[in-house]
């Protein structure tokens, strides 16, 4: 059964929804105070770090990836992470925000060709980066 998100979250993704892929988000958006980082950041306050800090460290090691060759080098990594996501919110060990999230990113990065999706991915680094950030602002022993 889906829980009705935070209408403040599902503002943001909607907005996200409506980019054309992920790397025309601004980093303003993204990383002010009040931007979507920030936002989504203070939502995911029953979120463990260690589960928020599991999928950043697996986007990172795409990213490093990612600087040695092409996107189908990691392609196939990335789509592994949907299960991943699913299994986590299956389990509870994630919050239906960050799920939804999370597929709204992966969407929109899976628009265009290899250079497209590149750059979308590392704006989804940016941004998720910026979240891990925040989160830690917010929950220091979190």
């Amino acid at each position: 059964m889906r829980r009705r998100i935070d209408t403040e979250v599902e503002s943001i993704l909607k907005e996200i929804e409506e980019l054309r892929m992920l790397k025309d988000l601004k980093e303003k958006k993204i990383a002010d105070e009040e931007g979507y980082a920030d936002k989504i950041a203070r939502r995911l306050r029953g979120m463990k770090t260690t589960q928020l800090r599991k999928f950043f460290d697996s986007i990172r090691k795409i990213k490093e990836e990612l600087k040695d060759g092409g996107w189908e080098d990691v392609e196939a990594e990335f789509y592994l992470l949907k299960p991943k996501i699913a299994h986590a919110r299956g389990r509870n060990l994630i919050p239906e925000e960050f799920n939804e999230l999370m597929k709204v990113c992966m969407r929109k990065v899976d628009i265009g060709e290899g250079r497209d999706k590149k750059e979308s991915f590392e704006k989804m680094v940016d941004f998720l980066e910026a979240v891990v950030a925040y989160h830690r602002y917010y929950n220091p022993r979190g």
